[in-house]
């Protein structure tokens, strides 16, 4: 990573005027003219919405960085502020090299015109002569693995075809600043872990990265510092894993599932599990089966005592070609929602693993210590870098936990006491 700094950002604010009624419009352009023409005081017809407010940050040449935030808090705002498709109402960006933004997969695509057509037409725009694209487009074509509807108008095209042509085409645009907007999770999963490799790529090639994303492992693994939201506001801007930390306090969930919800979870674990990564365009899907809690030789247990060892087994099954190797995800929970543990293989140094058409991992805790409360599991089989989930299982395994009162709270941290007698002082 460079000390050059590519992107400033300086007390960046972004306001947007909200009209009640579309004729409030016509009164805001006609009525303050006339109003301070007669010498009366300017009435305004909208309301202010500041979706950022007194953003500051800057992002060095080959820095990767993240921005987090709950839904509505401003981070796309932010994105298409520094990309340029919106002009900022107060605040300085400084920008410096060719930046490619993948805010919205085929924006700018024409349904009417073939793949082909869109291809030359996006790449031109960015300024790129005619004999650049063509020795582009063939890589594009080959990225994208769409065959012969490369000459098919893009109306016909599936969502996933279409976001493996848009895709393809924003990335061969040789960026030195790539904005991506929660668009990682495109087509089915071989073609998923293509663009993760892909990205990997860029980021080795010294391309300054600025990601949005709600997945906090994501950003931890891609990114060296990120940027806290909170309602248009900054929050934080550290290191990942600081930040990290920060967004997963700000969005624990406080809902405590009913006895009949959890059952209900739990008889279709299988189907839920998957179905959101299961590709419609493809036969590749990978399944987990048999979610299980062993603790003192019995399976399947229900209580379990703290600071006792407990070992997590689950089966899956992979369906259709993956040549990737994998990783696997444990995830605990408090049943009210409060996130207590997450830890991947890869985290824990532990190489990937070549995957088996069928297969079962265990992940073996030596000692719970937890203290007395009502837990779950959640598990998931990710992609060797651990960035795609192939599959999850959540929520799984409810245990209870007992303790001999040593602590309260969630965990039950080692610890011991000294005592000494000090003379009284005058």
């Amino acid at each position: 990573m460079s000390s050059e700094t590519v992107i400033k950002v300086d007390s960046l604010s972004k306001c947007y005027q909200i009209y009640n009624e579309p004729r409030d419009r016509l009164k805001q352009f006609v009525f303050p003219h006339i109003q301070r023409l007669i010498g009366h005081e300017e009435k305004k017809y909208y309301r202010e919405f500041w979706a950022l407010k007194d953003v500051s940050f800057e992002v060095k040449k080959g820095e990767s960085v993240g921005i987090l935030g709950r839904n509505g808090s401003g981070k796309s705002t932010l994105l298409q502020l520094i990309t340029g498709t919106l002009s900022p109402t107060t605040g300085l960006i400084n920008t410096n090299g060719r930046i490619s933004a993948l805010l919205e997969l085929g924006a700018g695509f024409n349904p009417e015109f073939n793949g082909r057509e869109n291809v030359f037409l996006n790449l031109s725009l960015q300024g790129f002569n005619e004999d650049q694209i063509s020795k582009k487009f063939e890589d594009i074509f080959k990225f994208a693995d769409i065959g012969d509807f490369i000459d098919q108008p893009v109306k016909t095209y599936s969502s996933g075809m279409f976001a493996r042509l848009a895709f393809a085409a924003a990335i061969h645009t040789e960026p030195e600043i790539l904005n991506v907007d929660e668009i990682l999770a495109v087509g089915d999963a071989p073609f998923q872990q293509k663009c993760i490799n892909r990205l990997y790529e860029m980021l080795d090639n010294g391309v300054s990265v600025l990601m949005v994303s709600h997945d906090a492992y994501q950003i931890r693994s891609i990114c060296n510092r990120a940027l806290l939201l909170q309602s248009g506001e900054q929050v934080l801007f550290d290191r990942s894993d600081k930040v990290m930390d920060a967004y997963i306090g700000s969005t624990s969930n406080v809902h405590i599932a009913s006895e009949d919800e959890r059952l209900q979870e739990e008889s279709v674990t299988d189907n839920k599990s998957n179905m959101n990564h299961q590709s419609l365009q493809s036969d590749f899907h990978v399944t987990i089966h048999n979610p299980t809690l062993i603790s003192n030789n019995i399976r399947e247990c229900k209580e379990v005592k703290s600071l006792h060892s407990i070992d997590l087994e689950f089966d899956y099954q992979i369906h259709g070609d993956f040549d990737e190797n994998i990783s696997f995800v444990v995830n605990l929970y408090r049943e009210d929602g409060v996130y207590v543990f997450g830890a991947t293989s890869k985290m824990r140094g532990i190489e990937e693993f070549s995957p088996a058409k069928y297969g079962r991992a265990t992940v073996k805790i030596p000692s719970l210590p937890l203290v007395s409360g009502k837990y779950h599991f959640r598990v998931a089989i990710n992609d060797a870098r651990g960035l795609n989930i192939l599959a999850e299982a959540v929520p799984i395994c409810h245990i209870s936990v007992s303790d001999d009162f040593r602590a309260v709270g969630v965990i039950d941290i080692d610890h011991f006491w000294t005592h000494e007698v000090l003379n009284s002082q005058s």
